[in-house]
């Protein structure tokens, strides 16, 4: 009896140290996100803030960071054989960044419009986050607008954007708003990358689902 008492002890020690030290992770990677959250506000509130030509009546703000497993090849996603996940142990988190851009307009925006704001938005954001070594699988640019009251909600639309065009904006010169709602524009027909024109804002579980 007591060598079993001695092994049911030990064993429960073990159970809570796995729980402490997952605890521990979750807390440091949702610290980390909101550390980086922080720091995107703030720079975004310096570049796109009243005051800064922007016309914006606020500055866009992160909405959310959404985590996604990704294997250490980069791939995101990871549903194996048989429904198992094929998980190693340098898994690498990947994430969609969320920002939203409160219009404050009655009417839809023109694109050219919205895509001037998304541009810069990605301007200030992507490099941030380069240099934290942060692995980004796309950028979710949410803009409102409509009247909005209690009885009238008004409407949220996204335009996701890749890595590759944000690197774009910031490496050539020639590449500007019109370029990149020309390429969001062809991503968005070709339906092979998360790029999208103009679509209704998502969840989290939603961005999960279509990046499986």
């Amino acid at each position: 009896m007591e060598v079993t008492a001695v092994v049911l002890g030990a064993v429960a020690l073990f159970l809570s140290g796995i729980s402490a030290a997952m605890v521990v992770r979750y807390r440091r990677g949702s610290r980390t996100q909101r550390t980086i959250a922080t720091d995107l506000d703030d720079r975004l509130a310096d570049a796109m803030g009243p005051g800064s030509g922007s016309h914006l009546e606020q500055p866009p703000s992160v909405r959310r960071i959404v985590s996604i497993e990704s294997n250490d090849d980069g791939k995101v996603g990871g549903g194996g054989e048989g429904g198992e996940d094929k998980k190693g142990e340098n898994d690498v988190p990947t994430v969609v960044p969320i920002v939203r851009i409160d219009l404050e307009t009655t009417d839809a925006p023109g694109m050219k419009f919205v895509l001037e704001y998304v541009a810069n938005v990605l301007e200030t954001v992507h490099p941030v986050l380069e240099s934290r070594d942060v692995r980004v699988a796309h950028y979710d640019v949410e803009c409102t607008f409509g009247p909005d009251g209690l009885l009238v909600e008004g409407e949220c639309r996204r335009v996701s954007v890749t890595p590759e065009l944000a690197d774009r904006l910031l490496e050539d010169d020639r590449y500007g708003a019109f370029e990149l709602w020309r390429d969001v524009k062809r991503g968005d027909r070709d339906g092979e990358t998360p790029t999208a024109l103009w679509e209704p804002c998502r969840s989290s579980a939603a961005i999960r689902t279509r990046l499986e």
